[in-house]
């Protein structure tokens, strides 16, 4: 049980990050072909709560540290309004929430999974959200086969899916590459109001990947080649008088590692990679651009420099939380940590990848994607392939939808088909680390 209670390096920087201003509670929508029955859905999470048993933790203070807690009480099911702008959510970690560093909600056809970084990444997090769907259709009536894809209820807990993955890494060689740069990141100023971060607007962006022709084609496995560049001009373009000389439009990618360096472990595991934007999109063929973004990530995909790349992150970590040091300063320098990387970036980008699950399930679900707010960022882009579409989702601090009919009217002008298909907004769940500390 002891692993199960070990957040990991990454993990363990958001515990004392306030969620306003690092994004650290994301959220995935999964919106169904039924209306939500919540007697099922709830009986869903409880029967697989002990499969993922590691997930059921809350967070406690010990002395200078928060650290985890393991749970055993139901988890709670909401009901959300239609209105998903709220001012009165139950805290991250709260007795309304049980506890638990995730929250379960629903509306109408629609199912929201909120949850705190502390506990898992966008990968991680995907595996239990399959497992109560499928979970849940099934416990509905409707017929749903397994083809080895999702985890079920009644298969033993897995005590690795709870270890601290970066420990793998302590034995990978790895060195400053010598291509390897820090470029100078634009970054727009954060709100002095940290409430109003709370309220997350989101403009969402559908890409039919058979449709995509061109040059582009080639690159549609790899979307981060196209769409940074894409949306760097974008926020150029927005930020344009305000960009200091010398400073460039950054984008910061969340690489997962587990294809680089495999584990079973659901817990954070990526690498930050970054893709600087030099201004002059429209003065290079867009074939030159593509390669050359290609070719800057290949080269930080290197097995050397990954292991780099997450050493570097994993030392951070450590001369912000190690051992000995006070809470009041583990705040300040995960403070610093977050303001250190929204200096080194302007907006980030969270690739899922495409969802594996089987037909039978498939079939009964019409969406399925992430949010991730763009914390400290100007913004921040978050991607799944699902059902034939590259839907990217955009969290971004102003109103309206100038920001993605720009952006959308570049990628066709590339070739690129794309179009809105929603935009709304919703209320971030709060995580407050000094809140624990008087709780504690």
């Amino acid at each position: 049980m002891q692993n199960n209670l070990t957040p990991g390096a990454a993990g363990e920087i958001f515990l004392y990050q306030d969620s306003r201003r690092s994004g650290a509670v994301h959220r995935f929508v999964v919106t169904l072909t039924m209306h939500i029955r919540r007697e099922q859905l709830e009986q869903a999470v409880a029967q697989l709560m002990p499969r993922f048993s590691h997930f059921a933790v809350g967070v406690r203070r010990a002395g200078e540290s928060i650290v985890f807690c393991p749970l055993s009480s139901v988890v709670p099911v909401c009901e959300s309004g239609d209105d998903l702008v709220s001012d009165s959510l139950p805290e991250i970690g709260s007795a309304e929430l049980g506890g638990y560093l995730f929250r379960i909600s629903y509306s109408r056809k629609s199912v929201y999974f909120d949850w705190h970084l502390s506990l898992s990444d966008g990968k991680g997090m995907l595996e239990f959200i399959k497992a109560v769907v499928f979970r849940y259709i099934g416990l509905c009536g409707f017929p749903v086969r397994n083809d080895g894809t999702v985890k079920e209820a009644d298969e033993p807990s897995n005590a690795v899916e709870g270890i601290d993955p970066y420990v793998r890494l302590e034995d990978i060689p790895a060195s400053r590459p010598v291509w390897y740069m820090d470029a100078s990141a634009f970054n727009a100023a954060v709100p002095e109001d940290t409430d109003s971060m709370e309220k997350v607007h989101v403009q969402q962006i559908r890409i039919p990947v058979a449709k995509v022709k061109g040059q582009v084609k080639e690159y549609v496995s790899w979307p981060e080649s196209f769409l940074s560049p894409l949306f760097s001009h974008v926020l150029y373009e927005r930020f344009s008088g305000q960009i200091p000389q010398g400073e460039y439009i950054v984008s910061t990618i969340k690489e997962n590692l587990r294809p680089h360096f495999p584990t079973a472990s659901l817990r954070p595991y990526f690498s930050p990679v970054t893709l600087a934007y030099n201004r002059k999109v429209d003065e290079y063929p867009f074939g030159t651009v593509l390669m050359s973004q290609k070719k800057l990530l290949d080269a930080q995909l290197r097995q050397d420099a990954l292991a780099y790349s997450a050493k570097r992150m994993m030392k951070e970590v450590e001369q912000a939380c190690g051992e000995g040091i006070p809470f009041d300063e583990r705040l300040r320098r995960s403070a610093g940590c977050l303001d250190m990387a929204g200096q080194s970036a302007t907006f980030s980008i969270c690739n899922v990848g495409k969802i594996a699950m089987p037909e039978s399930l498939q079939q009964y679900i019409v969406e399925f994607y992430p949010v991730v707010p763009s914390g400290s960022y100007a913004s921040s882009l978050s991607i799944v392939h699902f059902k034939g579409d590259l839907v990217v989702t955009v969290a971004d601090r102003s109103d309206g939808i100038a920001l993605s009919s720009r952006f959308v009217e570049l990628l066709n002008r590339h070739d690129i088909p794309a179009f809105i298909s929603d935009e709304f907004r919703f209320t971030q769940i709060r995580y407050l680390p000094e809140k624990i500390a008087d709780n504690g």
